[in-house]
Protein backbone atom coordinates (compact mmCIF):
# COMPACT_ATOMS: atom_id res chain seq x y z
CA UNK A 1 0.00 0.00 0.00
CA UNK A 2 2.57 2.17 1.04
CA UNK A 3 4.84 0.98 -1.53
CA UNK A 4 2.19 2.57 -4.46
CA UNK A 5 1.67 5.80 -2.32
CA UNK A 6 5.51 6.86 -2.15
CA UNK A 7 6.24 5.91 -5.66
CA UNK A 8 3.39 8.54 -6.90
CA UNK A 9 4.43 10.92 -4.47
CA UNK A 10 8.38 10.94 -5.98
CA UNK A 11 6.83 12.03 -9.46
CA UNK A 12 5.07 14.89 -7.96
CA UNK A 13 6.52 17.74 -10.09
CA UNK A 14 7.33 21.14 -8.42
CA UNK A 15 3.89 23.07 -8.34
CA UNK A 16 1.71 20.25 -8.50
CA UNK A 17 -0.41 19.66 -5.78
CA UNK A 18 -0.09 17.32 -2.92
CA UNK A 19 -3.44 15.87 -2.82
CA UNK A 20 -7.03 16.61 -3.91
CA UNK A 21 -7.90 18.60 -0.91
CA UNK A 22 -4.92 21.47 -1.74
CA UNK A 23 -6.14 21.42 -5.35
CA UNK A 24 -9.43 22.31 -4.42
CA UNK A 25 -8.84 24.79 -2.12
CA UNK A 26 -6.48 26.42 -5.08
CA UNK A 27 -9.84 26.19 -7.52
CA UNK A 28 -11.93 27.98 -4.34
CA UNK A 29 -9.59 30.63 -3.89
CA UNK A 30 -9.07 31.32 -7.48
CA UNK A 31 -13.03 31.32 -8.32
CA UNK A 32 -13.20 34.20 -5.33
CA UNK A 33 -10.64 36.22 -7.38
CA UNK A 34 -7.69 35.94 -5.16
CA UNK A 35 -4.35 35.88 -6.49
CA UNK A 36 -2.79 33.09 -4.85
CA UNK A 37 0.49 30.57 -5.62
CA UNK A 38 1.05 27.14 -4.41
CA UNK A 39 4.21 26.46 -2.27
CA UNK A 40 6.47 29.32 -3.62
CA UNK A 41 8.44 30.35 -0.29
CA UNK A 42 9.89 28.68 2.40
CA UNK A 43 10.77 29.50 5.74
CA UNK A 44 13.31 28.19 8.38
CA UNK A 45 12.42 26.72 11.64
CA UNK A 46 14.66 25.77 14.74
CA UNK A 47 13.43 23.07 16.72
CA UNK A 48 14.43 23.45 20.64
CA UNK A 49 17.63 21.31 21.00
CA UNK A 50 20.41 20.55 23.11
CA UNK A 51 24.10 20.16 22.21
CA UNK A 52 26.60 18.57 24.41
CA UNK A 53 30.24 18.71 23.82
CA UNK A 54 32.35 15.94 25.14
CA UNK A 55 34.96 18.41 27.59
CA UNK A 56 34.79 21.66 29.35
CA UNK A 57 38.02 23.13 29.80
CA UNK A 58 39.05 25.63 32.52
CA UNK A 59 41.50 27.70 31.14
CA UNK A 60 43.25 31.04 32.68
CA UNK A 61 41.03 33.62 30.10
CA UNK A 62 38.01 31.30 29.83
CA UNK A 63 36.75 28.40 29.51
CA UNK A 64 36.63 26.32 26.74
CA UNK A 65 35.37 23.34 25.62
CA UNK A 66 36.32 20.26 22.93
CA UNK A 67 34.54 18.28 20.60
CA UNK A 68 36.26 14.95 19.99
CA UNK A 69 35.33 13.29 15.95
CA UNK A 70 36.59 10.12 14.57
CA UNK A 71 33.97 9.27 12.10
CA UNK A 72 31.59 12.81 11.67
CA UNK A 73 28.40 12.08 9.55
CA UNK A 74 26.80 14.80 7.85
CA UNK A 75 23.63 15.10 9.82
CA UNK A 76 26.43 15.88 13.27
CA UNK A 77 28.24 18.56 11.28
CA UNK A 78 25.08 19.88 10.16
CA UNK A 79 24.03 20.07 13.53
CA UNK A 80 27.37 21.39 14.82
CA UNK A 81 27.28 24.01 12.36
CA UNK A 82 23.64 25.36 13.76
CA UNK A 83 24.81 25.26 17.54
CA UNK A 84 28.31 27.70 15.88
CA UNK A 85 25.79 29.82 14.01
CA UNK A 86 23.59 30.00 16.85
CA UNK A 87 26.35 30.87 19.24
CA UNK A 88 28.93 31.64 17.41
CA UNK A 89 31.23 33.64 20.25
CA UNK A 90 31.12 29.64 21.38
CA UNK A 91 35.25 29.15 22.35
CA UNK A 92 34.98 25.25 20.85
CA UNK A 93 37.63 23.67 18.67
CA UNK A 94 37.17 19.99 17.19
CA UNK A 95 39.57 17.47 17.60
CA UNK A 96 39.64 15.26 14.63
CA UNK A 97 41.35 11.93 14.88
CA UNK A 98 41.91 11.86 10.51
CA UNK A 99 41.66 15.64 9.32
CA UNK A 100 42.48 14.26 5.94
CA UNK A 101 39.78 12.39 5.73
CA UNK A 102 37.46 13.08 2.76
CA UNK A 103 33.41 13.94 4.02
CA UNK A 104 32.50 11.10 1.49
CA UNK A 105 33.17 8.97 -1.13
CA UNK A 106 32.46 10.97 -3.45
CA UNK A 107 33.25 14.50 -1.58
CA UNK A 108 37.10 15.73 -2.00
CA UNK A 109 36.51 17.99 0.88
CA UNK A 110 37.94 16.94 4.01
CA UNK A 111 37.08 17.37 7.63
CA UNK A 112 40.01 19.88 8.08
CA UNK A 113 38.87 21.78 5.04
CA UNK A 114 35.32 21.53 6.06
CA UNK A 115 36.10 23.25 9.28
CA UNK A 116 38.14 25.85 7.43
CA UNK A 117 35.16 26.61 5.30
CA UNK A 118 32.92 27.53 8.59
CA UNK A 119 35.99 28.83 10.36
CA UNK A 120 35.69 26.34 13.10
CA UNK A 121 39.14 25.73 14.74
CA UNK A 122 40.46 22.28 15.15
CA UNK A 123 43.30 20.32 15.40
CA UNK A 124 44.63 16.54 14.96
CA UNK A 125 44.16 14.22 17.94
CA UNK A 126 46.51 13.22 19.98
CA UNK A 127 45.70 17.47 20.98
CA UNK A 128 49.71 18.70 20.69
CA UNK A 129 50.50 20.19 24.12
CA UNK A 130 51.41 23.86 22.79
CA UNK A 131 48.14 23.91 20.81
CA UNK A 132 45.97 23.48 23.97
CA UNK A 133 47.96 25.07 26.38
CA UNK A 134 47.55 28.41 23.60
CA UNK A 135 43.92 27.96 24.43
CA UNK A 136 44.41 27.87 28.41
CA UNK A 137 46.11 30.84 27.77
CA UNK A 138 43.54 32.50 26.15
CA UNK A 139 44.08 32.31 22.39
CA UNK A 140 41.88 30.77 19.69
CA UNK A 141 44.67 29.11 17.41
CA UNK A 142 43.36 26.22 14.82
CA UNK A 143 45.44 24.04 12.45
CA UNK A 144 45.23 25.09 8.51
CA UNK A 145 45.01 22.14 5.83
CA UNK A 146 47.20 21.26 2.97
CA UNK A 147 45.76 21.58 0.31
CA UNK A 148 45.89 18.58 -1.59
CA UNK A 149 47.03 18.92 -5.29
CA UNK A 150 46.49 15.36 -6.43
CA UNK A 151 44.93 11.68 -4.79
CA UNK A 152 48.58 10.24 -5.32
CA UNK A 153 50.04 13.42 -3.58
CA UNK A 154 47.15 13.38 -1.13
CA UNK A 155 48.08 9.67 -0.51
CA UNK A 156 51.98 10.12 0.35
CA UNK A 157 51.64 13.26 2.69
CA UNK A 158 48.36 12.01 4.56
CA UNK A 159 50.76 10.83 7.76
CA UNK A 160 52.30 14.23 7.18
CA UNK A 161 49.76 15.98 7.03
CA UNK A 162 48.05 15.15 10.30
CA UNK A 163 51.42 15.61 12.70
CA UNK A 164 53.27 18.79 10.55
CA UNK A 165 50.25 21.07 10.42
CA UNK A 166 51.30 24.78 11.13
CA UNK A 167 48.97 26.56 13.64
CA UNK A 168 47.30 30.27 12.84
CA UNK A 169 45.48 32.12 15.90
CA UNK A 170 42.42 33.64 15.22
CA UNK A 171 40.88 36.48 17.40
CA UNK A 172 37.07 37.12 17.43
CA UNK A 173 34.38 34.83 16.60
CA UNK A 174 35.30 31.41 15.39
CA UNK A 175 32.00 31.29 13.26
CA UNK A 176 33.18 34.93 11.90
CA UNK A 177 30.84 35.08 8.66
CA UNK A 178 33.89 37.28 7.41
CA UNK A 179 36.51 34.86 7.56
CA UNK A 180 38.99 35.03 4.39
CA UNK A 181 41.77 32.38 4.05
CA UNK A 182 44.60 34.30 2.46
CA UNK A 183 48.19 32.78 1.18
CA UNK A 184 51.49 33.56 -0.12
CA UNK A 185 52.70 32.69 -3.27
CA UNK A 186 55.37 30.28 -1.50
CA UNK A 187 53.21 28.43 1.15
CA UNK A 188 50.66 25.51 0.55
CA UNK A 189 48.34 26.20 3.34
CA UNK A 190 46.48 29.29 4.59
CA UNK A 191 46.65 31.98 7.87
CA UNK A 192 42.94 32.62 9.06
CA UNK A 193 41.79 36.06 9.11
CA UNK A 194 39.06 37.61 11.37
CA UNK A 195 37.84 40.94 10.77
Amino acid sequence: MYRTFNAARKQRKHGEFRCKLEEQINQSLNEQGLAVSYEKERFPYHLKKFYTPDFLVKGEKFDFWIEVKGYWPSDARTKFLAVIREHPTLPIFVALQSPAQKLSRSSSTSYSAWCEKFGICWCPTPIPQEFLQAWVAGQRTTYRAQAATSRARAKLNRAAAQTELPVAETDQSIASAATTISKSPKQKTGYLETS
